[in-house]
């Protein structure tokens, strides 16, 4: 795969992990005991994009310009930095932690919110690199 197709890749990751901790973050706010669970969707939301403007798309750039930098062909294990995937690793390891601490539904699901919500975010700059590709790094993209 070339360079842009390892940047839409990456998009598409971080956009089906989003929607996948979105919906279990609604879920865990649907059976919560509280009445304001709007309030918590709202705070999650809002965090989520705050996250995903401002701090995911330096990660965004780094591995764009790390993609940019290979010359294809792109074996997978080139694409990511091994730092990438210690990342990505202990972001799953909190997640399950998550689910042994005694900490409530409306909690959770805030934390699952944002966090999605702030994974598509940043899949949007991904996919916005992706468009303007070639006019962006003409010289890599042949």
């Amino acid at each position: 795969m070339k360079q842009r197709g390892w940047i839409i890749f990456s998009g598409i990751v971080w956009v089906v992990i989003g929607v996948m901790l979105l919906y279990k973050g609604l879920q865990y706010l649907a059976v919560a005991q509280t009445d304001h669970k709007t309030l918590y969707m709202g705070i999650g939301l809002v965090v989520g994009f705050l996250k995903g403007r401002f701090v995911l798309v330096k990660t965004v750039r780094r591995v764009v310009m790390r993609i940019v930098s290979l010359k294809a062909p792109i074996r997978y294990k080139d694409v990511y930095a091994p730092s990438y995937f210690f990342l990505i690793l202990g972001m799953m390891g909190l997640g399950m932690l998550l689910k042994y601490l005694p900490i409530g539904f409306e909690i959770r699901g805030l934390i699952d919110v944002a966090v999605g919500s702030a994974l598509m975010n940043g899949a949007m700059f991904y996919f916005r690199v992706a468009r303007v590709y070639d006019k962006s790094f003409p010289s890599q993209s042949q």
